[in-house]
């Protein structure tokens, strides 16, 4: 009690310039407890609560009802540093214990803590190095020295390019969101990664490395020898960002807006170190259009994802359902079993329930065919039943997004006055246009089929280059854009009107895969065992692929394979 009574008195508080930041001077606001408790000689005061016991019996001091804050009951009259005192009569005013110049007004220190958003600390809130904003601070002299030996251009690039990320990782604040993506975007670019067996280098030990050794040592990635032959591996940073950002990207991690961005500058503050650092000037035109595709998808990516989610709208699950498509058949809210559960939980299973109404459906599905229908089109729709009306084909296409048409001002009218009329049972959404060309997409569907179904090893090629118009709802259209791909299911029928049955994906306009993909999801793994590992056995036997071989046999036609492997491998993927 009695340190505490010092701090606050008229012999210490003038001069403590700490403590008159925390009561604000004369304003004699109250001070933390905890606080207290953590200046150097009040730690050994504890637990907390038997200061808190002892204050409250101070004549001097008064602690709040809760106990966390300490007051003197007597506001500081005497001048002080805070309040603007100077015995010179300056602008400018100084503790007197260490004349450090001090700029008025003095900052207050705030006495409750920092309310953080859920799930974040106090490290988590400090700078990472990948805001939009952040510039790294300028280098020494020494420094400059030292990255121009170690990212010399007569090194081989795969040299200079394992020391870059390691130094990259360094000067990262590399929480789980940044580290997750970074370690399986290097993986994908065909960088090998492995617990770093240095993670408890002392720092003694490093005292006697320069920044080279530093690097290697705690490197965790790994750029295996054989990726710097040309003839089997390229170095394609577009071609890679493209690839794991349309196609590995949204198949392994979340499509929530803040995610993607947290994504896409991962690869951003990665171009941007190595071009500010001159790590591979070989590959700068390169590395600036990476930056670029960065920026793009920034832009097509969230819309890609808010597009897939939306489509096909509500005109073609219409159609859909009365054409026996995707759609067809999935409304339950008119089965007896399903009003009796709707009754018990008191649930509107009629407006609740996936799938549509053949009602429903046959209002949205006749006021598209009256709006943007033909002559032809629209006598073929008179019959309630749609008798006259039949499916031609059910195909499987990719399409390319090459227009959108937003409805006019007389069709948003007309379907206002429609909506009118059936306001007590639906609402209809003003449909525009959207039109497409078929397209052929790259995937792995081709590899390791039997010649019986493929020609070369690969399928044969769909249709392309044909043109299809849709009718999808205006509010679905915003989210699209020209240059967007879908893989879709569509149905024709015989008076010409196209359907959006089902789009299984979205993709944006730089959508690309590499066999990078199928490496990382498949990535072989070797098992062996030896006559070393093997006790009380004569003659140990190992097994490979099911057969058991002699150990020594063994050893020799594991390292044959692996070789072999790691040549055929080095075939097929792009580097990094």
């Amino acid at each position: 009690m009695l340190q505490v009574e010092y701090y606050f008195s008229d012999e210490n508080l003038p001069t403590d310039l700490h403590m008159l930041q925390n009561c604000e001077g004369s304003k004699n606001v109250p001070v933390s407890i905890s606080r207290l408790c953590g200046f150097n000689k009040m730690r050994k005061f504890k637990p907390k609560s038997m200061v808190v016991a002892a204050l409250r019996k101070s004549a001097f001091l008064d602690v709040t009802e809760d106990g966390k804050r300490v007051s003197r009951k007597m506001p500081l009259a005497l001048p002080n540093v805070y309040d603007g005192f100077d015995d010179d009569g300056d602008d400018i005013a100084y503790d007197p214990r260490t004349k450090k110049e001090l700029v008025l007004p003095i900052k207050s220190n705030p006495q409750t803590k920092t309310v953080l958003p859920p799930g974040m600390t106090k490290n988590l809130m400090k700078p990472t190095g990948f805001e939009d904003t952040y510039v790294e601070p300028p280098i020494t002299p020494a420094e400059a020295e030292e990255e121009s030996a170690m990212y010399d251009p007569d090194k081989s690039f795969v040299e200079r390019i394992e020391i870059a990320i390691q130094r990259f990782k360094s000067k990262k604040r590399m929480h789980e969101k940044y580290s997750r993506v970074f370690n399986k975007w290097m993986e994908f670019g065909g960088i090998d990664s492995q617990p770093n067996l240095f993670a408890g280098l002392a720092k003694q030990d490093m005292a006697n490395m320069d920044a080279m050794e530093i690097a290697r040592a705690k490197a965790a990635h790994f750029v295996p020898w054989d990726r710097d032959d040309a003839n089997k591996w390229e170095v394609d940073f577009v071609g890679v960002a493209e690839a794991f950002l349309s196609s590995y990207y949204p198949k392994n991690f979340s499509h929530e807006s803040s995610q993607v961005k947290t994504a896409i500058q991962v690869l951003r503050s990665f171009y941007n170190y190595l071009l500010s650092h001159n790590v591979c000037d070989e590959y700068r035109d390169d590395l600036l259009n990476a930056r670029v595709l960065c920026d793009k998808a920034d832009k097509e990516l969230p819309r890609t994802f808010e597009a897939g989610e939306c489509l096909p709208g509500e005109f073609n699950r219409a159609a859909s359902t009365l054409f026996k498509g995707y759609h067809a058949d999935l409304f339950i809210g008119d089965q007896e079993w399903a009003k009796e559960a709707a009754k018990q939980e008191g649930i509107n299973w009629i407006g609740d329930t996936v799938g549509m109404q053949l009602e429903q459906a046959n209002v949205i599905f006749r006021m598209g065919v009256t709006v943007y229908g033909n002559d032809e089109q629209y006598e073929s729709t008179l019959q309630q039943d749609l008798s006259n009306v039949h499916v031609v084909t059910r195909e499987d296409l990719s399409l390319e997004v090459t227009g959108i048409e937003i409805s006019t001002e007389d069709i948003k009218q007309t379907y206002t006055n429609q909506n009118e009329v059936w306001k007590h049972k639906l609402r209809l959404q003003t449909l525009g246009k959207i039109f497409c060309r078929s397209i052929h997409i790259g995937d792995f569907d081709e590899y390791n089929l039997p010649s019986s179904v493929s020609t070369n090893g690969k399928l044969p090629l769909p249709k392309v280059g044909m043109t299809y118009e849709f009718w999808v709802d205006d509010e679905i259209l915003t989210k699209c854009f020209e240059g967007m791909k879908m893989d879709a299911q569509v149905i024709t029928l015989d008076n010409g009107i196209t359907i959006l049955d089902r789009i299984r994906e979205c993709m944006p306009s730089f959508h690309k895969v590499l066999l990078n993909e199928l490496w990382c999801a498949h990535k072989p793994k070797t098992v062996r065992l030896t006559r070393k590992g093997l006790e009380d056995v004569d003659e140990a036997l190992a097994e490979i692929n099911g057969e058991k071989q002699d150990g020594e046999v063994v050893d020799k036609e594991v390292r044959e394979k692996d070789g072999q492997a790691a040549d055929d491998e080095s075939d097929h993927f792009s580097d990094e």
